[in-house]
Formats: structure tokens, sequence, C-alpha cells
């Protein structure tokens, strides 16, 4: 049997039919077809019937846990057993539109420079989702923090942790042309094999959201020169927050995740003022909700307030 080029690592929580489809739709890009390949799936001890509907399917390497081990854990077992040179983390949330990894693979096996890119991440509605953006640092946390992004003309001289989409008031056209940047989204991240085993795979300690800005980070940092790249070509469908367990999740974990990336990678100083920064963020949230009569939404945010 001929080695894999390529590892397709895929994490299922709770997510049965996504998963499927989203394995389906691999096998619909037709330069694939060219390039030996492997998927593999790590099941994080799914309670509906992922699991039995994945063993289902033919030509997959399924690793069953018994517990939740979280998206860089599980990631990171995948990454152990992969044989492909170039390493593709996929979220179990998406649909694969026309050719796009092969498309994206052929881009960055022809671009040396390169360790990493990412394609133009679609809703539903095939409107522009955000893909990644720059690394957190005090004067871009800040604006985020108090919305100053929000403003016009702000991103063109701040460089923003999360750019906005063109559907956004002030119509950046951030995700409009293919573009380096130093982050990309974990649902749709394809790297060079060699540049990611240097960073030993993803920090365990984060449990889900952020994850991929922290390896990114370490990737960069590792690989000097080597660039990450956005790429509009290929197109991928991203659901979004399908493995979420309740609505706090994503808001709590994003603050974590910022929190924990300066607590690693910056110094003492720098990760209390961003501490500050955030419990800050969430009592300017909770109260703006609280005021709008969205109780529900504002108590979400006193409560990542007090987790902080």
């Amino acid at each position: 049997m001929i080695n894999p080029i390529l590892s397709i690592i895929i994490i299922s929580f709770n997510t049965e039919k996504l998963t499927v489809d989203c394995i389906k739709s691999i096998y619909q890009d037709k330069g694939l077809k060219e390039i030996p390949f492997e998927i593999i799936v790590i099941d994080n001890d799914s309670k509906d019937n992922s699991v039995k509907e994945l063993k289902k399917l033919k030509y997959i390497n399924l690793i069953e846990n018994k517990e939740n081990s979280g998206f860089g854990k599980a990631n990171n077992q995948g990454l152990k057993i992969a044989k492909g040179n170039y390493i593709l983390f996929l979220n179990s949330d998406t649909i694969i539109l026309h050719s796009a990894i092969s498309q994206s693979l052929n881009w960055l096996s022809s671009h040396p420079e390169a360790s990493t890119c990412t394609a133009q991440l679609l809703n539903k509605d095939k409107t522009i989702q955000a893909s990644g953006g720059y690394f957190p640092n005090l004067l871009n946390t800040f604006t985020w923090c108090f919305g100053l992004d929000d403003l016009p003309f702000v991103n063109k001289f701040i460089k923003a942790i999360h750019p906005h989409t063109p559907n956004f008031y002030t119509h950046d056209n951030f995700y409009l042309y293919d573009h380096q940047q130093d982050w990309v989204t974990g649902a749709f991240m394809l790297i060079r094999r060699p540049c990611l085993d240097k960073t030993g795979g993803f920090d365990e300690n984060y449990f889900m959201y952020g994850e991929e800005v922290e390896l990114s980070y370490r990737i960069k940092k590792t690989n000097p020169g080597y660039q990450v790249h956005y790429l509009v070509g290929p197109q991928i469908i991203h659901l979004g927050g399908a493995s979420a367990i309740n609505r706090i999740d994503p808001i709590i974990n994003e603050y974590l995740g910022i929190l924990s990336f300066f607590k690693k990678h910056k110094s003492k100083n720098q990760y209390r003022i961003v501490k500050f920064l955030m419990k800050a963020n969430a009592i300017l949230r909770g109260t703006l909700y609280f005021i709008l009569g969205q109780k529900n939404t504002s108590s979400i945010y006193f409560q990542a307030c007090s987790r902080i």
C-alpha cells in the first residue's frame, strides 16, 4: 500500500450526521483521486450514534475515546498515527466544496516558503466567515475589549486578532483576497508535517477554542521565515459551534484562550493587564445586554467574568 501524502484528522463529538456528511464531501474532491490520503477520526466519547455510523464508512481510521479529551489532545492522538507529509486538521461540521482540499494541498506543496494555509470559510448561506487573523498583543487586545476595532479604519492601523468579514458595516476586504496572516482557524488548517513536528502538536491544556492561535504562534517561532496564508480559491462551508456543550462554552473559552496565550508567551505584567481587560470586557458586555433586556446573554457574560 502506498503511504499517504496527506493525513486528514477529524474530531467527532456528538455530530453524527455532520461528521458523516463531512467525510462524504471529502471523497467528492476530484483532485484527491490522484493523491494518496488517509482519514483519521477521533471520537471524543459521543453519546449519539456517531461511532455506529462512522464504523459503516470505509477507508477511515477510527479512534474511540472513553472520555471527551478536548480538541487539542484528540488532534494530537491523530497526529501520532498519521503517516502523511501534510496534515489537515478539519472540523467535523464542515463541507468541502469543489476541490478545496486538493487545491490547498497543491498550493502549499508548490510554495515552499509557507508552513500553513487555510481555505476560505463560508457560512451555510455562502456568506464569508472569519478565518484567523493576527496574534494577540496589548494594543489589539485593548481595541477588541472595548469595541474600538469595530470602528472604521482602526483595523487598517492595528492588526486585529479577529478581522471583520465583508458583510460587517465597515465592509472590510480582508477575506476577499489571498494574503499572509499570523494564524488560521482549526476548522481547516493544512500544515507541513516537518513544521508541525517541531512544535509537538497542540497544547493539550487548551480544551477547546484558542488552541489554533497558540499552535500557529509556536509554528512561526520554531520555523523562522515560514509563512501562514489565507486562500480564497479553495472554499468550504463551516457550520460552526456544532460541538459546543452550551452557549457559555465559546464565550468563556475565547477569553481563557487569549489569557492562556499571554500567560504562556508574554510577560507577567502583560498577562495581568490582559486579565483586567478581559474582565472589563465581560462586565461591559454583560451590562449592555442587561440594559437591552437580553438577560440570558447578560448572565453568560457575568458568569464568564467570574471565571476569568
